[in-house]
Parts: C-alpha cells; structure tokens; sequence
C-alpha cells in the first residue's frame, strides 16, 4: 500500500494527457502517436491499480463484493480499449470507434472524479510544503496558459500554437524569460498577446503573492498555514509584517508600471501616432520591462528605438527597478520619506531611516554589473555588430544591453552577429543576474556578495563570515554555495546534451543555456532552430531558473530528510 497513491495519481494525470492528445485539430502526428502511447501506458496503470487493490487486500472475497463496481468498470474499460485500439480497424466501423472512444474518455473522467477524495488527502499533506506548493502553482499556470495559446482564437492564422510551442511560450512568459520560438509580434491576436501579458504579471509578482493579495482585499480570513506559506514566499520570519510587505509590493508595481505606461505612452505616441493601439503597446511594454519578461511586440525587439534614448532609457529604468527586488524599492522609499520629514522628526519621534545591509550590496552590485557589461560590450561590439552606430547610438546600445542581458531580453542590436567572446563574457552576467525577490532570475547579487563574503573571512583565517560589519550565518553561506553549484552544474549539463543533439556553435548554444536558466532571455537568433528535445531542455531550465533551486530542492525534501539525527564525522581529506 506504500505506492498505491502512486498508482492513482499517475492514472489521473494519464487520463486527462490521453483525452488532450486525441483531439486531433490540435495535435500533430507526433503528438497523436504520443497519445497513442500514453493510451496502452494508462491501461497498464488501471490495470496495475487493480491487481495491487486486489492483492493488498486482506479478505480477497470481501473486497470484490464491496468493490464490484470498480471492477465491473475495469472491465467494461478494458474492453472499450481493446475494442478502440484493435476491433474497429478490421471492421472499418469509424463512427462506431468514435462513439466507442468517447465512451471511453467518459468513463475515465467519472474514474478521475472517483479518485478525488483519495487525491484530497495527498494534496493536502502536499499544499503544507511551500515550496511545493509554489512549484505546483508555476506548473498549473503555465499548462492553462498553454492549453489558451493553442485555442484557434489565439493566434492569427486561425490555429493556435502546436503544444511544444505552446508550452515553450507560457514556460516563457510564466518564467519571465523572454526566449520564443515564435514571433510575438505577427503570431499572436489581441487575446494571445492579452494571455502573455497576463502570464508575465502573474509570474513577475508571484502566483500565490497575487492570490494572496486578493484574499486580502476582499477582507477573508486567511489561516495560519497561509500566512507561513507568504512568508516563505517574502522571506518574512514574523508573520506580522506579511500584509505590510504583501500590499506594498503588489500596489508598488502597479504605481511603477502605470507609471511606465504612461511614459511609453508619449514616446509611442511620438513615433506611432495617438490610437488604443499605442495605449496597449504601452502597457505590455511597461509590464514586460518591469518584470524583467523581455516580451515585445516587434519583429525586431527594440532595435528599430536605437536612436531613440528617451524610450530606451525609460525601458531600462524599469528593467532596472524590477530587478533591483522590492524590498530595495522599500527600503530606499523609506530613507527618501524619513529625510523629508526631518524638519518635523523631533515632534513626531521619527525615527531616521537608514539603507540596509542588502540594499547597499543591491545597489553597488547593481552599478558595477552596469558600468562593467557598459565598457566590455562597447569594447568587443562598436566596431563589429555596432559598427554602423554613431558614437551616441553605440553608447546607449551597449548601455542597454548591458540592462538588458543580466535581466530583461529586450535588445536594440542584432545578437546574431556577436563576436564569440561576447557571447562567452555575458553568459557570466545573465547567470549572475539580478537582486534577490526581484522579478528578475539567476544566482543573484546576493547570492554572490555572500560567497564572496565567505571567500575573503576564509582566507583572512576567520572563524565566522563577515560582510562588511555584519556576520553572515552559516545556513545563508550554504544556501549560496547549493545555489552558485547546482546551477553550473546545470550549464555544464544542458549545454553538453544540447551540443550532442544540436550541431551548433558551442558558444552560442552556452549562451542560450545560460539565458533560459537566468531568465535573461536574450537569444542569439538559435532557439527556434533547436530540436524538439534542445527546446524541451530550455523549458526545464527556464523553470529552473525562475523557481530556483532552493525552493525546487526544499519541495522534494521528505520527512525523514527534516529529522534531527547527528551521525558520527567523517575525516575526509580536503584540497
């Protein structure tokens, strides 16, 4: 009975997969031969469950009696299998095989619905681990969000998306990546760009920080197991301060990004005209900036604004906010509200506010990532893929890709073209990316500082770590070390299997690894070329990249693996 559950998941999840794949107006040959597939693999688990209930069973007679039903389905099940599978091809009887399919399919949603009080208990016990829980919510969004871009009303042809292509884009939008194996631009109808841009504004913020959110605005309790599951989500050790941070980040990016909106507004205005049309390039652009998405609704990104710096500029300082992490935002709001009431502090007992610990490391990590990807792309491009530029236009390139490749994906130069080492030198800064609870992916600023942090205490022969004036706790030091190890793990990984399936250039298939797990989402014009199985890597690492590895590690910790046994130390020789 230990993996019994197993059986009655598996066949649930099998049986809706089944039923998707025999619509054939949305599949192709190979996704009705995948379902063909699955068909035989479900039978075998109806089968398999019914054998194990039956010899698990302790009085045999007993539980075939009260059981009868369930057995008497199995039958009539199998029987419709065989008959679909086998009969109706030498009979040549088409309508009847239908009838007999759909016959089918209907007795496999009442079997899926006779399973729900039994999944109720797993998903229960399941719901308990946040980090699960997130994991499952970026997975349930992202496969709605894949089934609505291959509804025929969702892109212009009429078709709607294949499945592969489908899920590669939600993944995407979900995962604010910004990587597409289709043209955002010509593809997709105003409902298929309005999916987008409600994917990416649900995966910038945070599924459960949305849902959340309005709980608290229709006033509904929310129970205590809710309120630890925020706070993982926030980082938040106390559970007193979660509606505080929950409000101020949900109603922080909505100012921010009206805000953007409004700028790109005028700017749009300036070059296309005053329309609805304008209004909307304006709000997709000012959501998928701030949440770092990368997701544009031309052809060429925003190469056709080279030489426009006020949208360029205005695009990445919502890159730039976005990635900074809303607690930043806070904090510097904070410091700005404390020094305008300082005339006022000693009626009041305002207390002055200072810049954290982490918004200094933000910030200064933020700017040398600037300044330096600024030289280093000017450096290897202006006489190669800029070298049609003017001076000021090479500036403001290469200033905003090196916004852009930490965080974001728009770009305003051709990535087709870049010199070897430019893809090699900047595969290092989307891996970095951006700041720690920002919209944007990669080990983060924070993750790196405390390494660094933990570098320089050893190597100075401290007993602790020490950033600045501040001791670091060994469980954070962890932490950044599983982070920074796992994910080169997963470069070296993803790469060499592309590389073995894929001929194509080692440097750029590097770079396109390093985008999707980053969530940078720059391309250099490589992922629509890709195998079915390259693309399928990029979507793990997309997901990766965007959950993370702690929360994906944590979600498949057992209980066992939380009990506090202390074994004997091992003496192993380092070094």
């Amino acid at each position: 009975m230990k993996h019994y559950k197993y059986f009655i998941v598996i066949t649930s999840l099998l049986s809706v997969i089944s039923m998707f794949c025999e619509q054939s107006e949305f599949s192709a040959q190979a996704l009705k031969t995948a379902g063909q597939v699955i068909d035989y693999v479900l039978m075998l688990c109806v089968l398999g469950e019914t054998a194990t209930s039956i010899a698990t069973a302790k009085f045999k007679l007993h539980y075939i009696k009260e059981n009868w039903a369930s057995l008497t389905f199995t039958a009539i099940f199998t029987f419709l299998f065989c008959y679909s599978k086998f009969m109706y091809k030498s009979l040549e009887t088409t309508s009847i095989a239908v009838l007999a399919v759909i016959i089918r399919n209907i007795f496999v949603g009442l079997r899926i619905y006779s399973r729900m009080k039994r999944l109720q208990g797993y998903v229960e016990k399941m719901i308990t681990n946040p980090a699960q829980t997130i994991l499952l919510s970026f997975i349930a969004v992202i496969m709605t969000g894949s089934l609505l871009l291959m509804m025929n009303f969702a892109t212009v042809d009429g078709r709607g998306l294949s499945f592969l292509k489908s899920l590669f884009t939600a993944t995407s939008c979900v995962c604010v990546t910004g990587l597409t194996v289709v043209d955002t631009a010509t593809t997709f109808t105003f409902f298929g760009q309005l999916v987008l841009l409600l994917l990416i504004q649900i995966g910038g913020l945070g599924i459960m920080l949305l849902s959340y959110f309005t709980i608290y605005i229709i006033k509904r309790r929310v129970s205590l197991e809710d309120k630890m599951m925020l706070g993982y989500m926030l980082s938040e050790d106390s559970t007193a301060g979660i509606y505080s941070s929950m409000k101020n980040i949900v109603l922080t990016t909505f100012c921010i990004e009206a805000i953007g909106a409004v700028a790109l507004f005028l700017g749009f205005t300036y070059t296309q005209g005053l329309s609805l049309k304008t209004l909307w390039f304006a709000v997709f652009h000012s959501i998928s900036a701030f949440c770092n998405a990368g997701f544009a609704l031309f052809s060429d990104s925003l190469e056709s604004f080279r030489s426009n710096p006020y949208m360029i500029l205005t695009i990445s300082s919502l890159i730039i906010l976005g990635g900074i992490g809303f607690s930043v935002i806070t904090n510097i709001r904070a410091v700005i509200d404390s020094s305008i009431s300082k005339k006022n502090r000693k009626q009041q007992n305002i207390i002055k506010q200072k810049l954290s610990l982490n918004t200094k490391i933000v910030l200064l990590g933020t700017l040398i990532l600037l300044i330096s990807g600024t030289l280093i792309f000017y450096i290897l491009e202006f006489n190669n893929s800029m070298k049609d530029f003017n001076i000021a236009e090479q500036y403001i390139a290469a200033f905003f890709q090196s916004v852009t490749f930490r965080t974001a994906g728009f770009n305003s130069v051709s990535f087709g073209t870049l010199r070897p080492a430019t893809y090699l030198v900047f595969c290092v800064f989307m891996l970095v990316g951006a700041a720690s609870g920002s919209t944007a992916g990669g080990m983060k600023i924070n993750t790196l500082a405390v390494l660094f942090a933990a570098l320089h205490s050893y190597w100075r022969g401290e007993k602790h770590y020490k950033l600045g004036n501040h001791e670091i706790a060994q469980d954070k030091v962890l932490q950044a070390c599983i982070i920074f190890i796992a994910d080169i793990v997963i470069v070296i990984t993803a790469a060499s299997l592309i590389t073995i399936t894929d001929t194509k250039p080692v440097e750029k298939v590097l770079f396109e690894v390093c985008s999707a797990l980053g969530t940078a989402g720059v391309t250099a014009n490589l992922t629509p070329e890709l195998s079915v199985f390259a693309k399928t890597i990029l979507i793990v690492l997309m997901f990766w990249g965007r959950v993370g590895a702690l929360t994906i590690l944590s979600a498949g910790q057992s209980d066992s693996s939380r009990t506090k046994i202390r074994w004997p130390q091992a003496d192993i020789s380092i070094g």
